[in-house]
């Protein structure tokens, strides 16, 4: 496993701009993240071309492999390498057959497979709880994890905890289906087992964006910002704890609301016995 000639590559570009603002009308000069393209290919195979942030790309790789469902577990990736901008991956076994014909572009515009969200119908099983203020304090955490974002305000970042709130993988790109990946690459190269943790995230939660933490494995998933109406269906659909407007003290639990612990005083709320109606929008 190995990565290539990427060591090099810049993750932000400087300009000249004209910055204007309340203080007047100034020069200035603003860092900006590079979008770069690459390309994925299985078994020497092509399935994606995408732009991406050019760092992480082996645990991009192996992230992509998993929450797209092309292998079903880590053990069949036998070998992942960069030659920049190729990323060449072996696998052992196949789950889904798939072709660059098969590819989507999603809302965030990287490519995933095209996927019938109804068949992804096995539920979770148990997973994990959490208190509130982990819940809550995980969110918070996204800002110390997110330098690139804090110098140029133009990246996504998914954050991949343990049920204590310990980050075990924490990662910023240009794309927010990106991001994802290769914080759960990262996460898998590191051994974490995904089952016990959870994914806090910033930008909108589409189905896709939920399908990818539901082959990971992952039980509960926060953004800071709204899902869409397919990533509340196949939440439901799949067993999974979906939240999203995260900012504390707010948050909407959209989904599973079991697996997040609330304090005595906001516990008498779900005393009154609410339930969720099972939305379905995928027939």
């Amino acid at each position: 496993m190995t990565e290539k000639t990427t060591s090099s590559l810049n993750i932000t570009q400087e300009f000249d701009v004209i910055d204007i603002s309340e203080n007047g009308i100034s020069p200035s000069r603003v860092e900006v993240c590079v979008e770069d393209s690459i390309n994925l290919l299985v078994n020497g195979a092509r399935v994606a071309s995408l732009t991406i942030t050019p760092r992480d790309l082996e645990a991009y790789a192996y992230g992509y492999l998993i929450c797209e469902g092309i292998v079903s577990g880590i053990d069949a990736i036998t070998d992942v390498h960069v030659d920049y901008p190729d990323i060449h991956a072996e696998v052992s076994s196949i789950s889904r057959q798939i072709s660059p014909e098969h590819t989507e572009i999603r809302s965030s515009g990287c490519v995933g497979i095209r996927t019938t969200w109804d068949t992804l119908c096995e539920p979770l099983g148990e997973g994990i709880t959490l208190e509130l203020q982990t819940l809550f304090n995980s969110m918070r955490s996204i800002k110390e994890c997110a330098p690139l974002w804090k110098t140029t305000g133009g990246t996504h970042c998914a954050v991949i905890l343990d049920e204590c709130g310990n980050v075990k993988s924490a990662i910023e790109d240009m794309g927010r289906h990106n991001a994802v990946d290769k914080a759960v690459g990262t996460a898998l190269l590191h051994g974490v087992n995904l089952s016990r943790c959870f994914m806090v995230c910033t930008g909108r939660l589409p189905a896709g964006m939920v399908a990818k933490a539901y082959r990971a494995g992952i039980s509960i998933v926060a953004s800071n910002t709204a899902p869409f109406s397919t990533g509340i269906c196949l939440a439901h659909q799949t067993n999974m704890t979906l939240a999203g407007f995260v900012r504390p003290p707010r948050a909407v639990i959209y989904s599973t609301p079991e697996r997040i612990q609330f304090d005595s005083q906001l516990k008498k709320i779900t005393e009154r016995n609410i339930t969720f109606n099972q939305p379905d929008i995928f027939s």
